[in-house]
């Protein structure tokens, strides 16, 4: 199958007018028509074979006249004997042969892949009629989301109907086909499917990609409607969004929603695929996954992002992925995806049947620690995540620009950072749960989605308010989109929408590519905010030192130009344990649940004599805006257990003078407390230039940047201080070749600095160094 679908993931050079190649090199976001038509034109190369039809606008592929079409074909069914046999199945066969013993819908599905496998059809009629039963007494249920319970069930008959077709009569066609309409209306998106968005939301997940799909491409014979609606619906609205998306590698619905919603992705992708249309999607999807490949921490949860409900889980208990990873594994012949998938599990008892029909039992797994240390997750992300190692000491730091927001589970987050080592350090705080914690609670709507719940910046404007009256004045991030969901890839890209939030300026690492020294990412978050700022920047740089004591640092300079000298500036560095504050630096330690990680907090900028440091937190201040607190209590034995880290410290950085710019200049270095180290940190300011020097006894490192945060063609001058060769990084350059040379000799050296980098890293011994361009 691998030759196959390698040979369905191949783009088009170019096609009726849109340079797609030329689009993703240049490392940008496909415009939305290039998009829409990327979408149809992955239909034509990869579904070249079947036929397809414009069904009220939309291309859609025609299902095939045999049976079965749904999940497989003809030729997939011979192998099943011996994928019931097979080693690597073993666990999921007896999964499946446990349903069937204790639950009617995993009874019929056993059976009917046993008819599959052996046709016999008295065991067959006797399948048909549970499976007609068991749709004619399923209800929805009065509670939340139990319409995915109803949709699990449409698959289970569109599976009957499908496998066990020759032995169907007009009477049961008929009967299937009226409760599977029924079904279909007890779905959020209702039916026809014309509710709620195809961006984000429950219309993103199974209800339309899966259920309605599957049961749809099962009676397509006798009543097309149903598939006509849904894959109608799919190639109009899901897929150009994903296609535009997936070229940044990522998703943006959180640690949790993330990997949930991307497995639903996963099931078009094999569902076309089986059909005979071929990969549907862009490519790129298969790269997806990395984002939680590269966000795993040790102890097998993930950095925190979004509504995260995966907290659930059990403190030591690997947060799981769904099926997503091992879908996109298994279609794609990944092995790093693979080992992904088996340290950290997935599929639950309802997807069993599917790891049984899709997984690649031949894929070999590939270690993690032949990946590159440092990942860029581009646009319309710009995200960045760099680590030293992938083993428990290990050291993660997050960096995020946020080109877009796509709201719904996704916060007010650009320009936010974290970092962990030995346990979570600088963190993004609040809760998803507890006693507030609901989706759209008071919590949510005014600390935990917003700005302030993050490792981020404020401007405080007093007057300002965010456009709905639950959502109170945080200092932070407007509410981007006012908090709708976009319900298809064209709002989304409506600039009037507003879910534009900001633009990456600069990204890149090395000089090594697999085990790089720097990181670095800069970018413009101004478009997050309102009309109270004029100019907002961020600039990332993670250093890995490569020492046992201080094995990491992170370099973070921000400009922020109001556009009223009296709004209050603040950084944001959110903690679970209480900051200790020694003038311009602070200490912060992750001691629960035997952890032992350490980071301390040099300010370089604002100076000392212009700057307040404090620390906002403790009982009845954990999750504090500006008077009020919007508590959100667990119960104690339930933090014990689970893997919640609500935080309940934060650090505040505030110039003390007003001003309309203000310059932030921070090193947060990590550490150890039973072995603890901490390097010296000097500020570096010259006329045009300010950064950060940090002495070492393995070589000094030196980061330059910009003050006015613009790329510069003038020469930099730098002075290296000794003993041994220091590790200087000059951000904020033009593109092209420089002369470096030492002060009194005449000898230059050539660095080239790369368009996206826009930095030159060189070592450099003790002296006065020029940096011209020719």
């Amino acid at each position: 199958m691998r030759e196959r679908l390698s040979r369905h993931s191949t783009l088009p050079t170019h096609s009726i007018g849109f340079p797609v190649i030329e689009d993703l090199r240049m490392n940008k976001p496909f415009p939305y028509a290039v998009a829409v038509a990327l979408a149809a034109l992955m239909s034509i190369s990869a579904g070249a074979e079947m036929t397809w039809q414009n069904v009220a606008g939309t291309r859609i592929p025609v299902p095939p006249g045999e049976h079965p079409r749904l999940y497989l074909q003809a030729e997939n069914v011979a192998p099943l004997p011996a994928r019931l046999q097979d080693p690597v199945l073993e666990s999921v066969v007896k999964r499946l042969e446990a349903m069937a013993r204790k639950s009617p819908q995993g009874q019929v599905e056993w059976k009917a892949l046993q008819y599959l496998c052996k046709p016999n059809p008295a065991e067959g009629r006797d399948t048909i009629e549970r499976a007609l039963a068991l749709l004619k007494r399923t209800e929805l249920a009065d509670r939340q989301d139990a319409c995915r319970e109803t949709g699990r069930m449409m698959v289970t008959g569109a599976i009957v109907y499908d496998w066990l077709y020759p032995l169907l009569t007009a009477d049961d066609k008929q009967a299937f086909i009226t409760e599977l309409v029924r079904l279909a209306k007890t779905l959020e998106c209702e039916y026809p499917p014309v509710h709620q968005g195809s961006v984000t939301g429950h219309s993103s997940e199974a209800m339309i990609m899966r259920d309605m799909l599957s049961a749809g491409i099962a009676i397509y014979d006798e009543f097309p409607e149903m598939y006509e609606l849904a894959a109608g619906r799919f190639f109009r609205e899901h897929l150009p969004a994903r296609n535009w998306f997936y070229h940044g590698h990522a998703y943006h619905q959180g640690d949790s929603y993330g990997a949930h919603r991307y497995s639903w992705d996963t099931y078009p992708l094999w569902i076309f695929d089986r059909l005979g249309a071929g990969n549907v999607y862009n490519p790129e999807q298969q790269f997806v996954p990395y984002l939680w490949v590269y966000t795993t921490r040790p102890d097998g949860q993930r950095l925190r992002a979004g509504d995260t409900f995966k907290t659930s889980s059990p403190r030591g208990q690997p947060w799981s992925e769904f099926v997503g990873t091992l879908f996109t594994a298994s279609y794609y012949g990944d092995g790093t995806l693979l080992t992904q998938f088996q340290n950290q599990g997935g599929t639950s008892d309802s997807e069993a049947i599917f790891e049984f029909l899709w997984r690649d039992t031949q894929l070999q797994a590939k270690p993690l620690n032949d990946l590159p240390l440092s990942r860029y997750f581009s646009s319309p992300f710009g995200w960045m995540v760099a680590r030293t190692g992938w083993d428990q000491d290990a050291v993660i730091a997050e960096m995020k620009i946020n080109e877009y927001n796509f709201v719904n589970h996704q916060h007010l987050d650009a320009g936010a950072f974290q970092i962990y080592y030995k346990g979570a350090l600088a963190i993004d705080s609040g809760l998803y749960s507890g006693s507030s914690g609901q989706y759209g609670s008071p919590h949510c709507q005014n600390y935990y989605w917003r700005t302030i719940a993050h490792n981020s910046l404020l401007v405080y404007d007093p007057q300002e308010r965010f456009g709905r009256s639950d959502y109170g004045n945080d200092g932070g991030q407007r509410l981007a989109g006012n908090r709708s969901e976009a319900r298809s890839l064209e709002v989304l890209l409506d600039p009037a929408k507003g879910y534009r939030t900001g633009q990456v300026l600069a990204h890149g690492f090395g000089p090594d590519s697999q085990r790089p020294e720097f990181t670095l990412l800069t970018g413009d978050i101004t478009d997050a905010y309102s009309d109270k700022v004029q100019q907002v920047t961020r600039s990332f740089v993670f250093l890995n030192l490569q020492d046992e004591q201080v094995p990491a640092a992170l370099v973070v300079l921000d400009r922020v130009v109001s556009a009223d000298p009296d709004f209050r500036k603040s950084w944001l560095l959110h903690t679970q344990e209480e900051p200790r504050i020694h003038g311009s630096s602070a200490v912060v330690d992750c001691t629960q649940h035997d952890q032992r990680g350490r980071m301390t907090l040099d300010v370089l900028l604002p100076r000392a004599d212009n700057q307040v440091l404090t620390s906002v937190g403790g009982p009845g201040k954990e999750f504090w805006v500006f008077g009020m607190n919007y508590a959100n209590d667990t119960e104690p034995a339930r933090l014990e257990r689970s893997s919640l880290e609500p935080g309940a410290w934060r650090i505040e950085l505030s110039p003390k003078a007003t001003a309309n710019e203000d310059l932030f200049l921070t090193v947060m270095q990590v550490t150890d407390p039973t072995a603890p180290g901490r390097l010296p940190v000097q500020l570096v300011d010259r006329a045009d230039r300010v950064g950060s020097f940090i002495e070492r006894p393995e070589g000094n490192r030196l980061v330059l940047f910009r003050r006015d945060g613009q790329r510069s063609s003038h020469p930099v001058t730098i002075e290296v201080s000794g003993p041994g060769k220091t590790g200087v990084l000059v951000a904020d350059l033009t593109a092209g070749v420089w002369h470096l040379r030492r002060a009194g000799e005449s000898s230059t050296r050539e660095i080239r600095v790369d368009r996206d980098l826009g930095a030159a890293w060189f070592e450099a011994s003790p002296g006065n160094w020029q940096m011209e361009k020719p």
